[in-house]
């Protein structure tokens, strides 16, 4: 599952992705700073039950992948001072994600 419906397999390391804006009422697994960003894919973690099912007791969510996301932090805040030396790194479930 993922948020490409054409999407048939894993995203690869080394990949860029964009995390997609989410426009629906209650939480989100996502942090609302990436949302809309692209991110480079440094780790697959395998899959996971999917927390959105299991949040409404679903205990037979599908089982979604998950990825670890690295963003640069003059991509995520534009208007602050310019950082070179490290990135943001975020774990992101694959229906939060598309490609670039």
């Amino acid at each position: 599952m993922s948020g490409d419906p054409n999407f048939t397999g894993r995203w690869q390391v080394g990949q860029r992705l964009r995390v997609r804006p989410i426009s629906r009422p209650g939480h989100s697994r996502t942090p609302g700073f990436i949302e809309g960003r692209v991110g480079e894919v440094i780790r697959d973690w395998g899959d996971f039950p999917n927390p959105e099912d299991l949040a409404r007791g679903n205990r037979d969510a599908p089982w979604v992948g998950v990825y670890l996301l690295a963003f640069d932090p003059n991509d995520l805040w534009p208007h602050s001072a310019s950082v070179t030396t490290h990135r943001v790194l975020v774990d992101v479930f694959s229906p939060y994600l598309e490609p670039v």
